[in-house]
């Protein structure tokens, strides 16, 4: 090949290296994966030099921020699909579209004793205090579903014995603990339990978190019997929302490729009057429903979050309602599983208060100041039970005591 011919293909070459290096260091930077549901790295320090680290860390970094990393990303996921593969990127495809995620590691003896010593801390401070305590563990579409997993899939038991060794490190006379994922498993079958959780999302819909809130307030200690309760129940109505389209958290971290319809279904008693505040760990201010509630409901398309509430707008959110069934007030520690019941919770205390552990940077207060400065008569742990880990692991972060 002589000079004058190679000047044509060199040359290019070298400016699209040249023009994907500049845009490499001047676009902005991405912090989370969707597709591969993590975090990004970050641009090494100072420190990561005096700890013979930034080369591996650089390394990391431009990999995660390169240009083109989702469209590729993006191309090899449509190949996985069209080929008919059971995992496309970290999820399980099975039949009539459904989006399994894999299931969680198992903890550690020490990961168990850090999580339940945190528990039992704050459920010994609650109960010095007078107030009754409950965690309550809601059911991952994860585990309830495993049915519709291959028999090739790994982890299939963790869920289950996490959960189990971590109740058996709780101190039964400050905490109860009541086994939803179990209670659920048992009162309904594989069947059943499908049409209770989005296809395309890992939560459960309306329906399922309805459900799995009677089977909760039965285990309660409330003073409402067992066939008034059921009474009440029974005035529930439900409605599906089928005027705009369900963005599922899998399916977005999928780009979509799955097509499948999928409505948000709510459960509420018609005529439900309630008051909405936000609490700075001080004073209360008021915000109306649309600011805390479905508040993606004037837009096109929506997802859980904006279906139902997201956690963000749950720090301190407070909701009152006089004509709620009992007297009593609960606070509630929360994870995404809890979306759903928040009218729920609304008709039957008299006043919620609900905090998400990972969106509490603006309370200028520990755990224990939040139950001491809260006058509920029940304190609550509502996670789910594949990621309950990682939502004490959010409280034991911000400080317990």
């Amino acid at each position: 090949m002589n000079r004058k011919k190679a000047k044509y293909i060199v040359v290019p070459f070298l400016g699209i290296i040249f023009i994907v290096f500049l845009v490499n260091i001047f676009s902005s930077k991405k912090t989370y994966s969707d597709s591969e549901n993590r975090n990004l790295e970050k641009i090494p320090t100072v420190e990561d030099i005096k700890n013979n680290t930034y080369a591996s860390k650089f390394e990391k970094y431009y990999t995660d921020q390169f240009t083109l990393r989702e469209a590729m990303i993006r191309i090899n996921r449509i190949f996985e699909i069209k080929l008919n593969k059971s995992i496309v990127g970290n999820y399980y495809l099975g039949k009539d579209n459904w989006i399994l995620g894999k299931f969680p590691r198992a903890l550690t003896t020490a990961n168990i004793e850090e999580y339940s010593n945190a528990i039992n801390e704050l459920s010994g401070i609650s109960k010095s205090m007078g107030k009754d305590v409950y965690f309550a563990l809601t059911p991952h579409k994860t585990n309830m579903l495993k049915h519709l997993y291959p028999k090739f899939a790994d982890n299939k038991k963790n869920i289950n014995s996490n959960k189990n060794v971590f109740k058996l490190s709780l101190n039964p006379k400050a905490i109860k603990f009541l086994d939803l994922d179990e209670d659920l498993s048992n009162a309904f079958s594989e069947e059943e339990r499908e049409k209770l959780y989005f296809k395309t999302d890992h939560h459960w819909n309306g329906i399922g978190a309805f459900e799995g809130f009677k089977l909760m307030v039965q285990r309660m200690e409330i003073g409402i019997s067992p066939e008034n309760l059921v009474d009440y129940f029974n005035k529930y109505k439900t409605k599906v929302y089928r005027e705009k389209d369900f963005i599922g958290s899998y399916n977005r971290n999928l780009y979509m490729l799955v097509k499948e319809k999928e409505y948000p279904s709510y459960v509420y008693l018609e005529d439900a009057k309630y008051e909405y505040f936000i609490n700075d760990g001080k004073n209360d201010k008021k915000i109306q429903e649309e600011d805390v509630i479905a508040t993606l409901r004037n837009k096109d398309k929506w997802d859980y979050g904006g279906a139902y509430i997201r956690g963000a707008e749950c720090n301190i959110l407070k909701i009152k309602n006089e004509n709620a069934l009992t007297n009593k007030k609960i606070l509630v520690f929360r994870d995404s599983y809890q979306a759903p019941t928040t009218w729920l919770f609304a008709d039957l205390f008299s006043e919620v208060q609900i905090i998400d552990p990972r969106n509490i940077e603006n309370i200028k207060m520990n755990y224990e100041q939040i139950i001491e400065n809260s006058d509920a008569d029940i304190v609550m742990f509502m996670f789910n039970s594949s990621g309950f880990d990682s939502m004490i692991k959010s409280m034991i972060d911000k400080g317990i005591s």
